[in-house]
Parts: C-alpha cells; structure tokens; sequence
C-alpha cells in the first residue's frame, strides 16, 4: 500500500506567485472578487506548515461566522486527514510534524490581551481591510521566534470597508505593483525608526500582488455567469469587485471626492482673502487644526493642516501660532465643544488658555448628520464653463493643497455608519473631517451659480457676542501663564 499522499490543488498561475513570494516582510494578495484569495491562503498555510515542523501560523477572520464559513469549513473539508488533526475547542490543526495552525478572528483591541505573550512564525489576515491598522501593526510584534525559520505577514483583501486607506497607504501606494519594496517605517507621529543597537534604518519589505477574477480561470470554467453577475453591480461595487479598483469603493461615504478635482497645487494665499482655522480637540486622538481661506469667488481652499498627538493645551496652542504667519488675520476659530470641558484638576479650559495667548475660539456646531450633508456639498462636484473658451469642465468650491496629505488621506477614506447610513462610521482618520465639517457648519450652503459664499453674520455675531460676555470668568485665571 502506498503512503504517497495527494494534496487536491492546483495553483493557478496568480496563486503560484502569492505562493512563490516568500522573500518579505508583508504581503497583499488580491483586489478584485473571485481572484482565488481564500483558497491561497489555506493551501500556502499547509505548505508553510510542512516544510517547517514545529512551526506556529495563525489565520485571521474579522468575526467568527466569516472565520467559519471561509476557513474552518473548507480546511476541514480538503485537508487531508492523514497529515494532521483539528481540535475542535481550540480553533487550531495540529500536524504530525508539530506545526501548528490557529484559526481565530480579532475584532476588538480587547482581543490584543489573548496574544501578549504569543509567538508566530507567520501570521495571515483574511480580507484585511475589515481590520484596524491598531490590530495589524499590534500583531507584528506578535512576529517572533526561536527557529531559524522565514517569518512574514500574508494579508489577502479586496478594496473597501473601514480598513480601506490604511491598507492602501501600506501596500498600493508605496509603489509599482508585484515589486518588493524596502520602506522606511516611522513611528504614529511619521518620524523615521531607526534600530536602537545599529541606529541604522527600519526597513520593511512590502510587496502587492493583484488578482482579478480573470485570473482565476477554475472559477469561470465552474461558474460562466459569475463576472456577469459583477458586471451588474452598482457602480462602486462593480469597480470595487470586477476590476479592484483602489480609488473608488462601497461603503465610501464622500464618493464625490475626486483627487484630479479636488486637490490643486500650492500657491500664495492673497492677503485679502478671508482666513478661518478649524480645530478638533485630543490628546490621545490627534489634535487637529485646519487653515482654510475663501477666494472672493466663493471657492473654499484648504491650505495648511496640523495633526499631532500627545500634546498638552499649552503646546497646541503654540504649534497653532507657530503655523500661523504673523501676516495672516482670521474671521475666527470655529473649535469642537470639549475645548471648553473643564478638568477635575485645573479650574481653566482648554479654550481659555487658547484665549489667553490670543487665538480666540468659537463653538462648533456639532450636528453630525447635518454637518456632513454641509460639507458634501462644499465637496459637490458640478459641471462649470470656461468663459474664455466656453469650455465646460467639472469644478468643486472645495480645493485641497496638496501638501495636506493627512486630509487628502482621510476624507475618501470616510465610510458610512452600518447602523445610521446617513453618519460617518468612527474612524481612526475622522479627527480632519471633523474638523473641516466645523467650518462647514459655520459657513452658509455655497451657491454655485451665483457665487454668493458668505458667512452667517447673525450667527457669528451671536457667537462673537457669547465670547465676550466670557471675558469676566477669565479674570480668575489671569497670570496662569
């Protein structure tokens, strides 16, 4: 009787190069549906498994239901019995060899706890975007062992979902596609890791290997009418699906956002224009600040931006003034509520000690339904007439330096809330939009065909009246400084 066993898979040939790339430090597989992602990830799992006894893997899903029905089913199902055994209460294949796979899914920063102390040689995320980048970056650490064997993190995904902009900030935009590239890291606040016994750079290798359903012919063969079906998708789902589009997905909350449109190259803000700054209070959560100026023909452009964590009052409010050229004046500083939020020890408030080094701060308005509806038509993209040529061409009243590269980040990357549609789900990104639907909110909705773009006096009056009539209360903390 012959002991050969016959493992049931034949890659295809998008599959063999997710097989074949071993030599990183982070892999993303995927893009479209039907490319084959699942299926990869289990059969590269069991390779890994084999090839190195006593080794240790882990395979992520966002929930349990999704970790059944996409990896536990079908491993059970087409792993042959003869190599290893599945434990039941443990989520985990044991093999003859010793290796090890678990089966879990991480879906809160709860779930940090249940590993502090374990060790893996390779880690797998199923559909990464559904994942914080808080979990992935945690998990890294996760990444250790004493065996000299290759340790990687493989990641298969396809575009959308919460996790959308951080996954294509790691792994498409770094550079060509289906080419390693060495990147530097830095730490949460960007500045460059170095190692600390060499001080030489930290170094990543990250690599992004596309697949498309085309590149799954099985699939096709088994099932014609699948990319008809794709095809018939509303249209974000449809490029999101079919043809892995990173730019555009379902779920995204400021579809209008167009980068061609919305962002336009720097240049010197008249001294005339009007000038407002925005800001979004935190410490742990980015502290954000946003320069904003209105042209006279209405159109709004975001200019400069601030986000940095870990600060105290007193350091915001000096990196405000420090970004704020001495030639600028501001109509106001429209601010989130909790600047005025007292703490247990101090009798002063954030925004009076704003106050007190003279960058005077007005309430927010703070309605998030309506502030976004505000701000998305800021964000409207609308058909406009060049009145030299008659030319027509699309135009927003809402342009972004592209040296904001945090808010360019973060508003495509905004996506709606599963329970109340009409809100932006929490994001780790929300804290500029946040911001910039203040000062929409403190602004009239723009009108495109007149130009007419004005602030509402009686409302900045009555704002500008509530401050003053606070001056009193800061008498009790003149000399804090």
């Amino acid at each position: 009787m012959s002991n050969r066993i016959v493992i049931p898979y034949k890659p295809q040939p998008r599959q063999q190069v997710y097989h074949q790339t071993n030599d990183i430090d982070e892999l993303l597989y995927g893009g479209a549906a039907g490319g084959g992602k699942s299926e990869a990830t289990i059969w590269d799992a069991l390779k890994y498994a084999l090839q190195y006894p006593g080794s240790r893997q882990i395979i992520f899903r966002r929930t349990f239901p999704d970790l059944q029905r996409s990896i536990i089913a079908r491993t059970i199902v087409v792993y042959p019995k003869e190599l290893g055994k599945y434990n039941q209460s443990k989520h985990e294949w044991l093999f003859t060899n010793g290796s090890v796979i678990e089966l879990a899914y991480f879906d809160s920063d709860m779930h940090k706890a249940n590993y502090a102390g374990a060790e893996y040689d390779v880690i797998r995320w199923e559909e990464l975007t559904h994942f914080e980048e808080g979990w992935y970056t945690f998990m890294l650490s996760r990444l250790r062992g004493s065996t000299p064997y290759p340790r990687y993190v493989k990641s298969t995904t396809n575009p959308g979902s919460i996790g959308h902009a951080w996954v294509k900030k790691r792994f498409i935009d770094i550079g060509e596609w289906e080419k390693v590239h060495e990147v530097q890291e830095t730490d949460d606040q960007g500045d460059p890791l170095v190692h600390p016994d060499t001080g030489e750079p930290v170094i990543s290798r990250r690599i992004f290997i596309p697949a498309k359903v085309q590149d799954n012919p099985a699939l096709l063969e088994a099932d014609p009418n699948y990319i008809v079906r794709l095809m018939q998708l509303p249209e974000q789902e449809r490029k999101q699906l079919l043809d892995g589009d990173w730019d555009t997905f379902a779920g995204q909350y400021f579809g209008e956002f167009s980068r061609p449109i919305h962002v336009v190259e720097p240049f010197d803000i008249p001294q005339e224009w009007e000038k407002f700054r925005a800001l979004d209070e935190g410490y742990t959560d980015p502290f954000v600040c946003l320069w904003i100026a209105l042209a006279p023909d209405g159109t709004a452009y975001l200019y400069r931006e601030l986000a940095k964590t870990k600060l105290l009052t007193s350091e915001q409010v000096e990196l405000v003034r420090l970004n704020s050229p001495v030639t600028e004046e501001y109509e106001y500083n429209v601010a989130d509520t909790s600047f005025w939020n007292k703490s247990k020890t101090e009798r002063i408030t954030p925004a009076e000690i704003f106050a007190q080094k003279n960058v005077p701060l007005i309430q927010a308005k703070k309605e998030r339904v309506n502030g976004w509806k505000r701000m998305r038509e800021w964000l409207h993209v609308y058909d406009a007439i060049d009145h030299v040529t008659g030319n027509r061409y699309k135009d927003t009243k809402l342009k972004i330096f592209s040296t904001c590269i945090k808010a360019i980040e973060a508003i495509p990357a905004m996506v709606h809330d599963d329970r109340h549609v009409e809100d932006v789900a929490a994001h780790p990104l929300d804290h500029i939009p946040d911001a910039l639907r203040y000062w929409c909110m403190s602004r009239h909705t723009p009108s495109k065909a007149t130009g007419a773009w004005s602030a509402n006096p009686d409302e900045l009056k009555d704002r500008r009246q509530d401050f003053d009539d606070d001056d009193d209360d800061m008498s009790e903390v003149e000399g804090f400084w």
